[in-house]
């Protein structure tokens, strides 16, 4: 609920109707989440940044510290789970705890991952106890017109169930509060509650028009009918197969990225689909990893990496989780954790689950359900073994984005019982000239783990 120009896709869908600051962020320095440690442990850190307004975006160059600004001295997290859901996340425990950084500010709903690393927590409140309008299933600012998993487009209106517990606050409340005492109370809310600010969105969308804001509170959704036929989007594409000018609703390419007439063409210059991509061939066409004829280039760790792979021979494989949504439902003691394949329950502990080919466990004496301990030089997790044919010998699969973070010993530098795998996924980048984590493979060990090694 923002007039920010630049950080929110309700500047872009609803300036026009509903009325409110706009605002924006003057400062340019810039961090990027992937480099974070580096920033703060060593003073700078480069990479490139992601505009998507043009096709030029992807080629600016990002660098910290900033000319002029002053190095981060405080950090204030809000939301989101590094250790669980980056890169080689032992640098972020170690971040918290160097010189660098003189003072964390943690606001959360619950003491898990990087909260417990926070000097001052501000207890924000769950979903169940402040009001919120959305729409479900939409990704919001990330994809334009993105209606995914349901056959109908459902507005919702969140109800609040029960006042906040204890002293936490909704997010919202949380920066009232931190806006006052800044002498910006009024500029921030702009005089409307939270749930006023949810009436203000719904009288700017054509909800009006089809149930009344007393129905729609009430009622707690409406869903939105189809339109139509005669006013349902053209097939997408079907205007560039025929020569037309463009009639899809997205707003991408900006008018200055068509090479030839407004919504004459698609975005890359030649203004056609290209299978050697001019923009990369005009950037840097010799740069081996980001090549203009897409070819295959071979993981930076696999067996072809002979040393390493002499030292850790298994392959790790580490997608999205399934039971989840990234740190989402995991932890908290969870009715998730009685799943079998999410977590398994050894001596009191919820352990996250590896999943191994049962040739690599025999090799290694490990039997179904053993605590394993999986390691490189970047890090080690332990994991519960899960056997089974459907990985094959040479590579093991566990997934990401573990909400718990619990280091037997010193963070940063002690084996993690919550199963934060990406404590041993590389953070270099996908290529160096971008910003794209390299998260998915990587080179592991695994040896079984006994249960009282976590206190000797």
């Amino acid at each position: 609920m923002s007039g920010d120009i630049f950080g929110t896709g309700n500047f872009l869908n609803l300036y026009q109707r509903m009325p409110n600051i706009v605002t924006m962020n003057t400062v340019k320095q810039g961090v990027p989440r992937l480099k974070i440690p580096e920033a703060i442990m060593e003073g700078h850190c480069e990479t490139y940044n992601a505009d998507a307004t043009t096709i030029e975006g992807q080629f600016i160059p990002l660098k910290y510290p900033t000319p002029g600004y002053s190095p981060v001295k405080m950090y204030y997290k809000y939301g989101g789970s590094h250790i669980g859901t980056m890169v080689d996340t032992n640098r972020y425990a170690n971040m918290y705890r160097s010189d660098g950084l003189e003072f964390v500010v943690n606001q959360s709903i619950w003491f898990e991952g990087e909260a417990q690393f926070a000097d001052v927590i501000l207890p924000a409140c769950t979903n169940f106890e402040r009001w919120d309008i959305s729409e479900f299933a939409n990704c919001g600012g990330y994809i334009h017109h993105s209606f995914t998993q349901v056959n109908h487009r459902v507005a919702v209106l969140q109800h609040k169930c029960i006042e906040p517990l204890g002293e936490s606050k909704s997010d919202i409340e949380i920066f009232l509060e931190l806006s006052k005492r800044l002498g910006l109370g009024s500029v921030f809310s702009e005089g409307s509650t939270e749930l006023e600010w949810c009436k203000r969105l719904f009288d700017g969308t054509d909800l009006p028009y089809k149930i009344s804001w007393k129905k729609f509170l009430k009622k707690g959704y409406y869903v939105i009918p189809p339109l139509p036929e005669e006013r349902r989007d053209p097939v997408s594409f079907r205007w560039y197969a025929e020569g037309r000018p463009k009639d899809t609703p997205e707003p991408f390419p900006a008018p200055s990225d068509y090479t030839e007439a407004y919504r004459m063409g698609l975005q890359p210059q030649s203004g056609k689909l290209e299978f050697e991509s001019s923009s990369l061939k005009r950037y840097d066409p010799n740069d081996p990893e980001r090549p203009p004829i897409m070819k295959y280039v071979p993981a930076w760790e696999g067996p072809h990496a002979t040393e390493l792979f002499a030292k850790y021979p298994l392959q790790l494989v580490s997608p999205h989780p399934k039971f989840t949504f990234h740190t989402q439902s995991d932890g908290k003691d969870s009715i998730i954790n009685d799943i079998k394949d999410h977590r398994v329950l050894i001596n009191g502990h919820y352990y996250w689950i590896i999943r191994i080919n049962p040739q690599d466990a025999t090799a290694r004496g490990i039997r179904e359900n053993d605590l394993v301990k999986a390691f490189n030089d970047r890090g080690a997790v332990i994991c519960a073994a899960q056997l089974t044919e459907r990985i094959p010998p040479g590579i093991v699969h566990s997934y990401e984005s573990s909400a718990v973070y619990k280091p037997v010993g010193e963070p940063g530098r002690s084996p993690d019982l919550g199963g934060c795998v990406n404590l041993l996924t590389p953070s270099r980048m996908m290529i160096k000239k971008s910003h794209g984590m390299a998260a998915n493979s990587c080179l592991i060990e695994i040896t079984k783990w006994s249960d009282e090694e976590r206190f000797s």
